[in-house]
């Protein structure tokens, strides 16, 4: 096993709401070393944003954490620290890229100026060494003629170049993790190919760990080391990507392959949906969340929540898992 990054044990997020407790990460734990690429995949609404924003510690007022939730950064534990601690963390040892680079780059603001204040604060340059470097980040994320588009607002680039700006800044401190929350929701397809590459290079050039949150199956196929399924806030299935699509065990991961359009496929051909809805997270129904939309489940899956279980590093929530001959 390589250097442990980071290490999530029994993270629990709720938010509080006019109607009750909503809790948005159930007991989630997983590790990841430097160097590895964790996909994180689910439907809108199964807990993956909120995740991201546990680990960086970046929720509203509203939100509660759970008792024994524990999010360790090289060793150190996140839960406990102050605000203050916090931002030294954040872009040194842990960094973000939003899915939406027009709401989190400040509109009023050069990109150069953007980049040189992460420089400035963590790094202690000097503003025209600090310029100097932020033209340096550009290049490396392919903006064309950096030394123009330093002087200028996120609203003169287009969203892919917007984007570029984004993981300038993330990576400008070279951070032990790089958290990539959907990245590529807003781009033409040709674009995602080009940013989600560049993620990887940036990943594999500075030896970064990196979570690349997503609900395309499709994107983490060909580009993570290992997967993590989301459902109702909980992790369902997790394995290495190979074995994830080669031996699926979860059926709502079977669903979400199921639903990706191939090449292959017939023209007109009618594509795979999930039937039904994702569970209310205030009134959660009993046993397994994913029973009322699972065409396995028994009255065993109605009545009984199953832990996350399995061998080495293939592990699943299901009683009734596909391929060993217990589904039907």
């Amino acid at each position: 096993m390589g250097e442990i990054i980071l290490d999530v044990q029994n993270q629990r997020t709720a938010f509080a709401t006019g109607r009750g407790l909503l809790q948005a990460v159930e007991g989630v734990s997983f590790t990841l070393e430097r160097g590895k690429t964790l996909g994180v995949v689910g439907e809108s609404g199964s807990g993956k944003s909120v995740l991201s924003r546990s680990i960086m510690r970046l929720l509203p007022g509203t939100a509660i954490t759970g008792p024994g939730s524990r999010v360790l950064l090289n060793g150190k534990d996140l839960t406990g620290m102050t605000e203050h601690e916090l931002r030294r963390l954040r872009g040194p040892e842990v960094a973000i890229v939003f899915q939406d680079p027009m709401t989190s780059l400040n509109p009023v603001l050069t990109i150069g100026k953007q980049i040189a204040e992460v420089l400035v604060f963590h790094m202690g340059m000097s503003k025209r060494a600090a310029r100097a470097k932020s033209i340096e980040l550009l290049r490396a994320v392919g903006l064309p003629q950096p030394d123009v588009r330093v002087d200028q607002y996120p609203h003169q680039l287009s969203g892919g170049m917007r984007q570029r700006v984004a993981i300038a800044i993330a990576i400008a401190c070279e951070p032990d993790l790089l958290i990539a929350d959907e990245p590529t929701t807003a781009l033409d397809v040709t674009v995602q190919a080009e940013i989600l590459d560049l993620l990887g290079r940036m990943v594999r050039e500075r030896n970064m760990a990196m979570i690349l949150i997503t609900h395309d199956m499709g994107v983490v196929a060909g580009r993570c080391d290992d997967v993590a399924v989301m459902y109702a806030g909980r992790i369902v299935e997790k394995a290495p990507v190979r074995e994830l699509f080669g031996n699926t065990r979860m059926p709502y991961t079977a669903a979400l392959l199921a639903s990706i359009p191939r090449v292959t496929d017939p023209p007109h051909r009618k594509l795979d949906a999930i039937e039904g809805r994702p569970p209310d997270l205030i009134n959660p129904p009993p046993g397994c969340p994913f029973a009322p939309r699972c065409r396995f489940a028994s009255a065993e899956c109605q009545q009984q929540v199953p832990a996350l279980e399995g061998q080495g590093a293939h592990q699943y929530a299901c009683i009734k898992p596909l391929n060993t001959g217990v589904a039907a």
